[in-house]
């Protein structure tokens, strides 16, 4: 089957979930394309956002969001033991499901970025439609 993994935010509290951004749960689904669950942390942990040529636009509300945090890959295999100063970590995939989801706002940003949109209506693993005339889908 797998592990599902989701980015979290353990002093915010606060969650972004791969459906709802047009990814699966597994590593492979979330890495290696545009608009990555890697691609959103690092939206999430920059410093300095839109202060030269070749730099994203800024996302007032998500640049830098996370900067300092304390911010984990969680999977649903994940142990008390993996992360030991944490207590009932093992227990933390499911218990993040009460945090407030960020997801949304992550999906329009990359999705600004990196040429597509998603239907914030749809639920479950959510379908990535390309802009045209975008420059990455030129």
């Amino acid at each position: 089957m797998g592990q599902y993994h989701k980015l979290v935010n353990l002093d915010k509290k606060e969650v972004v979930h791969p459906y709802n951004l047009g990814l699966g749960a597994k590593q492979y689904e979330q890495t290696g394309q545009n608009g990555s669950m890697s691609d959103a942390l690092y939206l999430l942990v920059i410093t300095s956002p839109s202060r030269g040529g070749g730099d994203w636009e800024s996302f007032p509300a998500l640049s830098g969001r996370w900067v300092g945090d304390r911010v984990v890959v969680l999977g649903d295999y994940t142990e008390d033991r993996d992360m030991k100063q944490y207590p009932n970590f093992g227990q933390l995939y499911h218990q993040s499901e009460d945090w407030t989801d960020i997801s949304d706002e992550v999906a329009q940003a990359l999705g600004k970025v990196f040429g597509f949109e998603i239907d914030l209506e749809q639920t479950g693993w959510r379908d990535r439609k390309e802009l045209a005339g975008h420059w990455l889908n030129a």
